[in-house]
């Protein structure tokens, strides 16, 4: 071992049992390290990534609700855990974006609680609902929980990792000068399942009879349990379904699923997220040919199955390395996401589902889209494209907001005194610095430039639709 890898390694083991991290999760970590330090850029390899089979890769959601006959006491066996550790940084918010207002006063958070409170009241089962927490989110999200009067026999949270961010050239632990918590950064949702592991909760599960496990982004409340997926995977035998949904030109950046082609021949189901797409084949990936539909990151997974493939020691998650900037240093994050877990089941099926199981939150603009009457909060509190925009054959609304003013959601709110009517817009598009002062309809694609310096109202349009246009302000 060489003295810049031993000192990088030492450097590494040290920072991490500062933080109290198991000795387990600290090797591990290790492995990827010197992965990186190897070669590894968590690129694939194209010449690998073959087509799925229809036939047997894939199933859709209407052919399993055709062909199974539901028996709800299923729903004994399922547990449903959200991710929640996110602080919707992209948003310019300092706080979990769970507890942001969504639909009619309520948050994420609670929107969750009562979907999962009307399933027990309807079924009359207590499903548990686990969240996977960050540090930056779990007293938050506790305090939010407990003012709804959210309750369960069960641990509501656990605790996400977090790992050390390295400097690119020396995989060396950061060290800042401001904020101690720029060091750090999630290892990415595949931690998940080590940590189901390691915190006992796996154990804990499979011992009180839960088999299947139905995990989500918590930022997505199209993801719905569904009774009828739960009964097909214990009837076909099944250890990992992942839901997908097909494609448009609004989803591409959404990872995808592949048949592995090693030497001609077919191997395991793998994940294909961006990060891992080399540059040029970038085209390939985010169009509509190769790739018809695309990762919901809704995931159904068997416990058995998941704690014997961690116990064998082989259990693996693609690599992601993301570059980053810190301080104007360059930096390497080591990430894993929860979904490549499905090379590591051969009894696995991507799960073709209606779109309205796909309705997350990552940007100002999607928040306006799902704030907006173009999503309709439902009686079981899933949250699914409004039944007007169905019936006129409409599709995802495409929105682009201009960045300087829209992308940060205290400004987005600012500017957002009353919500505009998407109900029937294909495309939003703003340009510079616009005020929604009074309600206004929107049909078709719409652009709204203001290329001044200054504010512009929207209601100095003296209008209350807008339809297929592109309205601009005047100046004098």
């Amino acid at each position: 071992m060489d003295s810049m890898k031993a000192e990088s390694e030492r450097l590494v083991r040290e920072k991490m049992r500062g933080e109290k991290l198991s000795g387990e999760f600290i090797a591990d970590f290790l492995t990827k390290v010197d992965a990186v330090r190897n070669g590894e850029t968590g690129m694939v390899d194209w010449r690998e990534v073959g087509d799925l089979d229809p036939e047997t890769d894939e199933i859709s959601l209407e052919k399993i609700e055709s062909q199974v006959r539901i028996d709800n006491s299923v729903l004994n066996r399922l547990v449903v855990i959200k991710l929640n550790g996110g602080l919707g940084t992209s948003m310019g918010l300092s706080g979990p974006k769970s507890l942001i207002e969504i639909k009619e006063g309520m948050s994420f958070l609670e929107i969750i609680a009562r979907q999962i409170g009307t399933i027990r009241k309807e079924y009359d089962i207590e499903v548990p609902l686990l969240f996977m927490d960050s540090f930056s989110t779990i007293e938050q999200s506790q305090q939010e929980l407990k003012r709804i009067g959210f309750s369960q026999s069960f641990p509501s949270t656990f605790l996400q990792h977090k790992v050390p961010r390295l400097l690119k050239d020396s995989l060396q632990p950061l060290s800042v000068t401001g904020d101690k918590n720029e060091e750090w950064c999630p290892p990415g949702h595949g931690d998940i399942w080590f940590t189901l592991q390691e915190t006992g909760i796996l154990d804990s599960l499979l011992e009180k009879g839960y088999k299947i496990a139905f995990v989500s982004n918590g930022d997505n409340l199209g993801a719905m349990v569904h009774p009828g997926i739960v009964q097909f995977m214990l009837q076909e035998n099944l250890d990992f379904c992942m839901e997908m949904t097909p494609k448009t030109l609004a989803d591409k950046k959404g990872g995808a699923i592949f048949r592995r082609i090693v030497g001609g021949e077919k191997r395991n189901c793998q994940l294909l997220e961006t990060a891992q797409v080399p540059s040029e084949y970038m085209q390939e990936f985010e169009g509509l040919g190769k790739f018809r539909s695309f990762s919901t990151n809704n995931l159904w997974i068997r416990l058995d199955a998941l704690k014997e493939r961690l116990n064998s020691g082989d259990f693996r998650l693609s690599l992601i390395v993301n570059p980053k900037k810190v301080e104007g240093k360059e930096v390497l994050q080591l990430e894993t996401a929860m979904g490549s877990a499905i090379q590591n089941f051969p009894k696995a099926r991507g799960i073709i589902v209606p779109r309205d199981r796909f309705a997350p939150v990552k940007k100002c603009e999607d928040y306006l889209v799902r704030r907006s009457d173009a999503y309709s909060l439902n009686s079981d509190f899933s949250i699914s494209m409004s039944p007007e925009r169905k019936k006129a054959g409409l599709g995802e609304v495409v929105v682009q907001m201009d960045e300087i003013y829209y992308k940060r959601i205290n400004d987005f709110n600012e500017r957002m005194l009353s919500l505009p009517s998407l109900v029937h817009c294909t495309s939003l598009k703003v340009e510079g610095d616009v005020l929604f002062d009074v309600p206004l309809e929107i049909e078709g694609d719409v652009t709204i430039s203001n290329s001044g310096k200054g504010q512009r109202r929207v209601s100095e349009f003296g209008k209350n639709r807008i339809s297929n246009e592109v309205v601009r302000f005047r100046f004098t």
